[in-house]
Order: structure tokens, then C-alpha cells, then sequence
């Protein structure tokens, strides 16, 4: 399988690219995507990042947004580019009052072929943003003590998860959610 990371400034970069290691794949600054070439990859990753929030910056992000509107292949977005899907599909972000980061309990309010049938689980956050208010395309799979946690497009096979399934894989199950996704690729 062909799959094109898009870097939005993740400090986690080494970690997203061992959950890939057995599949070709490119890593791509979020400015300097190229949709046409983005078709030619079987799924695109959207990595968290930290430099700048998404909220305000529609312009900065514009291919990236670009690229979820209008992209036909399976897209996967982590953290940031959960925040970046959220934005695209016209959700409404909202600053937390404290940064949460950590190990959290995420409960499943949509079952979906990602989590093959488990109510609840733990994952690894590290975040300032949630989704206040979901946009109408959005169908919201998971939830925590935040909001929500994971959600994916209702016709478009576009998923996002607001933990980081790559880190700490060990202690949560974030790494199993993203192969599942991976392998729901056809």
C-alpha cells in the first residue's frame, strides 16, 4: 500500500512512520502538498503538529483543506489533522482551558470496523483544541470526558481520531484503531 503522510510540524514524525514501516510511503510538508500527486497514494495521513492552531489559519492550510474536500482516497487525520478535517467539513473548534495530555479513556458511541467492537479504550492525547460544535457531514464515533475523540465523513472514507495513535502504543490501543483503519483500505 502506497500512503502519503502530510507533516504538520509533528514532533512525533519518527513514531507515525513506524506505524507504516511495512507499506511505501512519502512524508509531505502540509504547504507544499500537491493534490495531483496525492492521488496517486492508496491513503493519506494528516499528522498532528504544534507550531500554529488551525482555527484562523484556513489560508496557511488552504491545500490541506483543499485536499479533504476534494481528495476521493481513504484519508486518516491525527490530532491536527483531525482539527484540519473538523475546519474543512465546517465544525467549530474551541480552545480548552487546560492542555490535555496523557493517557485518557475514550468510550465508543458509534460502533465502526476501526475499533472492531470495543466499547472503550485508552489512547494518548496531547491537544488544546476540541471540537465544540460538529459539522453535519461528520458522524462522531468516539467521545471523552472532552468531547469528541473520533469521527469520520457519512459518504467520504475520511476518518479522524483527536488522540495520537502512534504514541505510547504499549500502554493504549491507538496503534490497533489505526491498522484497523489501514486495513479497511480496499
Amino acid at each position: 500500500m502506497r500512503i502519503l503522510i502530510i507533516d504538520n510540524g509533528t514532533s512525533y514524525l519518527p513514531q507515525l512512520k513506524k506505524l507504516v514501516a511495512n507499506h511505501i510511503f512519502e512524508v509531505a510538508e502540509y504547504s507544499k502538498i500537491d493534490s495531483a500527486s496525492a492521488e496517486n497514494f492508496d491513503a493519506i495521513v494528516l499528522s498532528g503538529g504544534h507550531s500554529f492552531p488551525v482555527s484562523g489559519n484556513s489560508e496557511r492550510l488552504q491545500k490541506e483543506i483543499s485536499l479533504v474536500k476534494n481528495s476521493k482516497k481513504q484519508i486518516f487525520g491525527i490530532c491536527f489533522g483531525f482539527e484540519v478535517i473538523a475546519e474543512a467539513l465546517g465544525a467549530k473548534l474551541e480552545l480548552m482551558q487546560i492542555k490535555e495530555q496523557g493517557i485518557l479513556d475514550i468510550q465508543v458511541v458509534s460502533p465502526d470496523e476501526i475499533f472492531l467492537n470495543i466499547p472503550n479504550f485508552q489512547v494518548f492525547e496531547n491537544h488544546r483544541w476540541i471540537v465544540k460544535e460538529p459539522a453535519s457531514e461528520m458522524l462522531v464515533l468516539a467521545r471523552s470526558k472532552d468531547g469528541i475523540e473520533a469521527f469520520k465523513h457519512k459518504t467520504k472514507p475520511i476518518y479522524a481520531v483527536q488522540f495520537h495513535p502512534e504514541m505510547f502504543v504499549e500502554k493504549s490501543c491507538g496503534d490497533e484503531i489505526f491498522y484497523n483503519f489501514l486495513n479497511s483500505i480496499k
